[in-house]
């Protein structure tokens, strides 16, 4: 397999692309992975896909068309000891490879960046919003305050039944990586239902809306199953696998 050469703070990783299925810290922007990464086994070193490849040149993300942001190893320094760059995304702190728009004081985690600003999965819209709509899904809040700042972005339905922070994905991830014994990742799980249980979300309601409708209801479960499971796997950087098997879960 072709090796990749990669020079963070000037110290050379020989990285491979290695495919585990159990959480990381990638040693880029410091924050959580799953799956794929690259890694350099003497170094205990990984990187995020989108922290190994970050575009050099300015980029956009449709939320801030007018704002161009650029790579960064480092955040910008703080003006006081106290004072924390947060991404404007997930409102997480930025603790290494960003994104950031000096125009616009902006900053993003290179997964972060990667959210599109809709999906659309069979018939059902998802929308990425800036301000909070509802009640997210996961954590049963409007609000989440978090160093300072409010929710970040959310993505909700056009029907709007279904609304999640995307400050919540890590935890909810997380939670369900440990509660089925980090099993949930894995395509050839014998109960594919059971890869991402979401236990904490409220299904009376997904389910109630297939009642003499021709089970509908199951429809929505599974739909919002694979979009959850999509926008989790693009802000823990492995967004190819989730989205590999997307026709997969639609047809079973």
């Amino acid at each position: 397999m072709a090796k990749q050469l990669c020079t963070p703070n000037q110290l050379k990783h020989e990285l491979e692309l290695k495919k585990y299925l159990k959480p990381y810290t990638c040693d880029g922007c410091k924050e959580i992975g799953f799956g794929p990464r690259y890694r350099c086994e003497k170094c205990d070193f990984d990187l995020h896909k989108a922290c190994m490849f970050p575009q050099d040149s300015p980029v956009f993300h449709e939320f801030f068309t007018r704002s161009a942001f650029k790579f960064s190893k480092t955040p910008p320094r703080a003006c006081h000891d106290e004072c924390k760059r947060i991404c404007d995304a997930c409102t997480k702190p930025i603790n290494g490879f960003m994104y950031h728009c000096e125009k616009d004081d902006l900053d993003l985690h290179p997964c972060c960046r990667n959210l599109n600003r809709n999906y659309q999965i069979e018939d059902v819209v998802f929308n990425l919003y800036k301000e909070v709509q509802g009640k997210c899904m996961w954590c049963k809040k409007r609000t989440i305050k978090r160093h300072g700042q409010s929710n970040g972005w959310s993505y909700i339905s056009e029907c709007g039944e279904y609304h999640v922070h995307v400050a919540c994905v890590t935890e909810m991830a997380l939670e369900e990586w440990y509660k089925n014994g980090g099993d949930w990742m894995n395509a050839n799980n014998a109960n594919q239902d059971q890869q991402l249980t979401l236990q904490k979300v409220n299904l009376k309601a997904i389910k109630a809306r297939g009642r003499g409708n021709g089970g509908k209801g199951n429809k929505y479960w599974r739909i919002l199953k694979v979009f959850i499971k999509t926008i989790v796997s693009i802000v823990l950087g492995d967004p190819t696998t989730v989205l590999a098997s997307l026709f997969v879960e639609l047809i079973a």
